[in-house]
C-alpha cells in the first residue's frame, strides 16, 4: 500500500476532527461570555432571516441551475456546466435579493 494513499484517509479525519472541534469550543466560549455577561445562553435570540434565505437558495439555485442547463441547450454560448453555474449564483443572488427585502418589509411593518 503506498503511503499516500493511507494518509489521504488520516488527513480527513483529522481535518473533519479539527473542524468540529473548533465549532464546539467556539460555541462553549460564547456561552460562556453570555455568562460571564449575566445573560442567559437559552435566550439567545436568532431571528429567522437565516432561515427565510437559506430557504430562498434552496430554491432559486437548483432553479438557476435547471435553467442554464435549458439555456445551454438551445444557444452555444457556453456549455452546460458554465451556464448552470452561472444561473446558480445568479439566481441564488436574486433569492437572497428577495429575502432581504422581505424581511426589511416585515420589520418596518412591526411583523419581527
Amino acid at each position: 500500500m503506498d503511503v499516500v494513499s493511507l494518509l489521504i484517509p488520516i488527513a480527513l479525519f483529522a481535518m473533519v476532527f479539527g473542524i468540529v472541534y473548533v465549532v464546539i469550543t467556539a460555541s462553549h466560549r460564547q456561552k460562556m461570555a453570555m455568562i460571564e455577561a449575566g445573560m442567559n445562553p437559552k435566550d439567545k435570540k436568532d431571528g429567522d432571516d437565516s432561515q427565510w434565505s437559506s430557504g430562498y437558495l434552496f430554491v432559486f439555485v437548483p432553479l438557476g441551475i435547471i435553467l442554464g442547463n435549458v439555456l445551454a441547450h438551445f444557444t452555444d454560448f457556453l456549455d452546460a456546466g458554465e451556464l448552470g453555474l452561472l444561473g446558480a449564483f445568479l439566481f441564488g443572488g436574486l433569492g437572497l435579493l428577495i429575502a432581504r427585502s422581505q424581511n426589511e418589509k416585515k420589520k418596518r411593518n412591526g411583523g419581527g
